[in-house]
């Protein structure tokens, strides 16, 4: 049953310095192919650049604007969504942070209302639109509708 191993011997280790020299006249080649074809990449390159540039900028630019008109979109959709009641929070924190500062501006709001009626001879809320006036709040009002569903939002 004994006998000669069946894994062979591993082969001798290299020589480092012909490894060293195959590495160096390798990267020396490298460098010489490098060199000797850098006309014709910078060639091949500037022809890709006037071939495909001008659409990559206008297709950079639809893309912005499309972020633009996006975020655009989402920003007014928050702002009709949360808008009143960020106003009267705004109100609140102002009233519990400063109570001065606040009857301050109530005050002003109804001296600039009086001066109106004054100066006019009607009270403000008479050139305020009637539905405006009796509104019981803006209806639901979809920014997104007419676009496109990706599936994504």
């Amino acid at each position: 049953m004994g006998g000669s191993p069946s894994i062979p011997a591993p082969p001798p280790p290299p020589n480092p310095m012909d490894a060293a020299r195959a590495n160096d006249l390798f990267y020396r080649s490298s460098l010489n192919t490098y060199i000797e074809k850098q006309p014709e990449i910078a060639d091949l390159e500037q022809n890709l650049r006037e071939k495909y540039a001008p659409r990559q900028r206008d297709l950079e630019r639809q893309m912005s604007a499309l972020d633009l008109q996006k975020s655009a979109q989402a920003g007014l959709q928050v702002e009709r969504e949360l808008g009143p009641q960020r106003s009267l929070e705004a109100m609140r924190r102002q009233f519990e942070m400063s109570p001065n500062a606040f009857a301050t501006q109530q005050g002003l709001g109804q001296q600039a209302a009086v001066q109106f009626a004054r100066l006019y001879g009607q009270s403000p809320m008479n050139f305020v639109p009637q539905q405006v006036q009796q509104s019981q709040g803006a209806g639901q009002v979809d920014y997104l509708s007419g676009l496109p569903r990706t599936g994504i939002v």
